[in-house]
């Protein structure tokens, strides 16, 4: 089992995959400009333990201030897929996940994330453009590309698992079932912001909204202005994109419909200096090296 499917697991049985949209949701605040991810500490392995042994998950390649390629390793030691990273003028401008048959290509205006643009096998499933207000991110308006994978709220194939919670996505289904025309999903993520940190992220899809409400450490997230090759990656799998610090708590209301739904989760750490040394979601623990 890979550290993948690990979370994936996670996710569904916990209904929270929305939590880690603030990867996408960043707060431009320092001089930085986006598609830059140079962190004070850069990693250089990461471990899981689930329960059954730790193993290492991930293995990160640098070039200088460039982060070039990351093995990723199923349990058993044998590696999973590499994701390769590309520049241009030194911001990045690709991610591929060859593999899995994954990519993802980022264009900025000037110093700001204006699209991300996600691919399967070199066919366009998803698009996210990001708008701004006083350099910071104020939304993001997500289109979709619904085929049958896309409606199982189960697979890994389904790109709106990383993106809204399973209440969402049956909600979706039944729009779908009532619109079988319709092609596409769009749905548009707000964001507000306490100092350098995403406070609150609400999606609103026809007649459902989901608001999130998150609270921090004080300490620095290693992943800032993070960007993978796809949303698990990206809105998930390695933190919280451009938040300076680590989320520590969360609760999620759904509303669908005149029903409403809440939930709250907890995320505990150890730290080396100022930087996570463990990070502990629902008993699977992680372990992050840093060069």
């Amino acid at each position: 089992m890979t550290r993948r499917d690990i979370t994936e697991n996670f996710i569904m049985k916990k209904t929270t995959t929305l939590f880690m949209t603030l990867l996408l949701a960043t707060a431009i605040t320092s001089c930085n400009k986006d598609g830059v991810y140079n962190p004070k500490e850069k990693i250089d392995k990461i471990y899981v333990d689930a329960g059954y042994g730790k193993y290492l998950s991930e293995d990160w390649t640098w070039d200088n201030k460039q982060l070039k390629t990351i093995n990723y390793y199923d349990s058993d030691g044998t590696i999973n897929h590499t994701e390769t990273f590309t520049y241009s003028d030194n911001r990045l401008s690709q991610v591929d996940n060859q593999e899995h048959g994954e990519t993802v290509k980022y264009t900025y205006d000037k110093r700001h994330l204006h699209q991300a643009s996600f691919y399967n096998n070199n066919v366009l499933y998803m698009t996210c453009l990001f708008e701004y207000a006083d350099n910071k991110l104020s939304d993001i308006k997500v289109t979709t590309t619904i085929a049958d994978k896309s409606l199982n709220t189960t697979g890994a194939a389904n790109p709106l698992n990383y993106v809204l919670p399973k209440q969402s996505l049956e909600f979706i289904k039944n729009v779908l079932n009532e619109n079988p025309a319709r092609g596409s999903v769009s749905f548009e993520i707000d964001f507000a912001w306490d100092g350098n940190n995403i406070s609150e992220i609400e999606i609103e899809l026809d007649e459902h909204t989901a608001l999130y409400a998150f609270e921090y450490d004080d300490k620095l997230n290693p992943f800032r202005n993070f960007l993978g090759s796809d949303l698990e990656e990206t809105l998930y799998g390695h933190g919280v994109y451009k938040s300076k610090n680590n989320v520590v708590a969360y609760t999620l209301i759904e509303a669908i419909m005149g029903y409403s739904f809440t939930e709250s989760h907890y995320i505990s750490y150890t730290y080396d200096g100022r930087f996570p040394a463990t990070r502990t979601i629902d008993n699977v623990i992680e372990y992050f090296e840093y060069e």
